[in-house]
């Protein structure tokens, strides 16, 4: 009988910490979400506007650049600021100084034909990338 008793203790400690365990993780609150901000896009015209959900139509989320003779992606989560220094090449190419989130300044040309797409406080928004003079990426 008490070999009985002793199995019973043994069994129903761990069962009644894992319902204490279970009870507070229901009771606890999620954790705040991080915080978001918007992109900012000046077109060359010194127009701004404030873009939520940044991105470039389709599944790839990467400007074509080039620096020299190597072909590179960037891909847009990577990038804190886009600014355009020179003037558009016949082959759609631009110049244009990248800072990554990294801190790396990349020098590169990059490929400007094609949308950028996101939202704004009027609804869905887009803008050839040709038209753009710079952009300071947020965080969604």
């Amino acid at each position: 009988m008490q070999k009985t008793r002793r199995y019973l203790a043994c069994g129903a400690v761990p069962l009644l910490i894992l319902a204490v365990a279970a009870l507070f993780a229901a009771c606890t609150t999620p954790p705040p979400p991080r915080p978001s901000w918007p992109s900012l896009v000046v077109t060359e015209d010194r127009v701004q506007y404030s873009v939520s959900n940044l991105k470039l139509p389709g599944t790839r989320q990467e400007l074509r650049a080039r620096r020299g003779e190597a072909n590179l992606w960037i891909p847009l989560r990577e990038m804190a600021s886009l600014r355009f220094t020179g003037y558009l090449h016949p082959d759609d190419y631009r110049r244009a100084r990248v800072v990554l989130r990294s801190g790396e300044v990349l020098e590169v040309e990059l490929y400007t034909r094609g949308l950028i797409e996101g939202d704004t406080d009027a609804g869905y928004w887009n803008l050839p990338l040709s038209q753009v003079a710079a952009i300071e990426f947020g965080r969604n």
